[in-house]
């Protein structure tokens, strides 16, 4: 292929405001992928050993860890984003310490904190020679659940909506590239 990319038409680069999340925490597996304003592309880090030898360095890859993805939402009233990720605790198993009965009853599990997430997807979106909106690619988190959550703030001198931070830890990601022109897009359940 030896079109110069930036005089073909028919060559276009991944755009970043083009992307759709699949985010349902709780019991409700309400879809928050309205309310998403920005997400992390999953990163990994290899590891790497030295090894000295005299006057010299040698290096050797070690092993490699997934990094953390996060998110920006915006706290909409309905459905509430904070309702739904405040949820989310008492789904995964952390209980309020009333007393010790309640406060010892549950605990957390990757297991629980895995399914109250559901499936988390980041769907990158193109274009086809239609200017129809295609899904062209897809970001699979495997095994992934919440580490962090900031509800954000409050000012009254700022007019900005609230934004609420997720951190997201996964075991593992997986990227589909879509045949073809892509994936029609379809809209989420229930919306």
């Amino acid at each position: 292929m030896s079109q110069n990319f930036w005089s073909s038409k028919d060559l276009e680069p991944k755009r970043q405001f083009r992307f759709l999340i699949s985010l349902q925490p709780g019991v409700s597996q309400t879809e928050l992928q309205f309310a998403c304003k920005t997400a992390d592309r999953p990163s990994y880090t290899i590891g790497e050993q030295e090894h000295r030898f005299f006057n010299h360095t040698f290096y050797y890859p070690g092993r490699m860890n997934w990094n953390t993805v996060g998110m920006t939402l915006v706290d909409a009233i309905t459905p509430g984003s904070t309702e739904l990720l405040y949820e989310y605790l008492s789904d995964i198993g952390v209980q309020q310490p009333r007393d010790f009965g309640e406060a010892t009853s549950t605990t957390i599990t990757k297991e629980s904190a895995v399914n109250s997430l559901g499936d988390v997807k980041i769907k990158e979106l193109g274009t086809s020679g239609t200017n129809e909106t295609r899904i062209i690619g897809e970001w699979s988190l495997i095994n992934a659940f919440i580490t962090e959550v900031n509800f954000g703030a409050h000012s009254y001198d700022s007019d900005e909506m609230v934004e609420i931070s997720l951190t997201l830890r996964y075991d593992w990601a997986q990227y589909k590239k879509m045949a073809g022109k892509g994936k029609k897009l379809r809209p989420p359940k229930g919306g």
